[in-house]
């Protein structure tokens, strides 16, 4: 089925920055009519006067997504000045590397909230009014590779973008016969801000292996998505090469993966010898953007 987006409602978490600014002003391109939600007001209001200066219409709700009842008041935002939800994106995210035994619990939690439960109250919020309406909707939720391939030092955010990921499935398969699409988006790699903002109790820098996705073409195959519904898009090349391995030589991967952590726990040891400060933990509660 073919989608129109032309007149439609687009709800997007996430958008101050990355891969949520992107797909709405993607989304205003092609017509919609743009709810723009995040922690940060000063970058949604910065974004919404950019929309309306192209001749968009477009409203900023300033939301934590891991409080059900500014979900629920986002939704009901949509609803009150545009009428109508035909797309929902749950984009919003945030990240944290660190050994499993050595994160806090609470930040384990906050990030479950986030990334995961973040997504499952804007779908109860915005399913029943997508039932009501005439052409029902398109949820798209974005994942990640690792809601595909577990990753050592990412114990959490796998967990929280493998429950997404099922959470999408099942969901899908209960609205198929209500016009209600459910994608899932596997991005890898992406230029964003969440890494960049993630809590880091490895005591070592991320390092950038590959090239990362431009969050520009990230949001197109986000609004491709929403014009031709299906269940799933691995984007870019790392997560399509993480993807295929992990199908065909699952084995091999874990032995791969399993190696890095000895090699990464020298790395660490080795920085902590010759620096005698403390690694910083970072700011876990940073950007909800993607």
């Amino acid at each position: 089925m073919i989608r129109k987006l032309n007149g439609t409602v687009a709800v997007i978490t996430g958008a101050t920055s990355g891969i949520g600014r992107e797909t709405a002003r993607e989304f205003a391109a092609a017509g919609s009519k743009v709810v723009v939600a995040g922690r940060r007001q000063e970058r949604l209001a910065e974004l919404v006067k950019e929309l309306e200066s192209k001749g968009g219409q477009a409203l900023a709700v300033q939301t934590d997504v891991a409080d059900q009842a500014q979900v629920e008041a986002l939704i009901s935002a949509t609803v009150k000045r545009f009428g109508r939800v035909d797309v929902l994106v749950n984009n919003a995210g945030v990240a944290i590397a660190s050994r499993f035994t050595e994160m806090p619990l609470e930040d384990f939690r906050r990030l479950m909230d986030v990334n995961f439960w973040g997504a499952v109250f804007a779908c109860r919020a915005a399913v029943p009014q997508m039932r009501k309406q005439n052409g029902g909707g398109v949820i798209l939720n974005v994942s990640s590779i690792f809601g595909k391939r577990g990753m050592p030092f990412e114990t959490a955010y796998c967990a929280s973008k493998f429950a997404l990921a099922g959470f999408s499935e099942a969901l899908r398969a209960e609205l198929m016969s209500e016009n209600i699409d459910v994608c899932t988006i596997y991005p890898g790699a992406v230029e964003t801000e969440i890494f960049d903002a993630a809590a880091n109790s490895t005591g070592l820098e991320i390092p950038n292996y590959l090239p990362k996705f431009p969050a520009r073409q990230m949001a197109k195959l986000i609004v491709q998505a929403a014009r031709f519904p299906q269940p799933e898009i691995v984007a870019a090349f790392d997560a399509q090469a993480i993807n295929l391995a992990n199908t065909f030589a699952p084995a091999l991967v874990d032995f791969a993966l399993g190696w890095t952590v000895p090699f990464i726990e020298g790395m660490r040891r080795a920085k902590q010898d010759t620096e005698s400060k403390e690694p910083d933990s970072g700011n876990l509660y940073q950007p909800q953007g993607k």
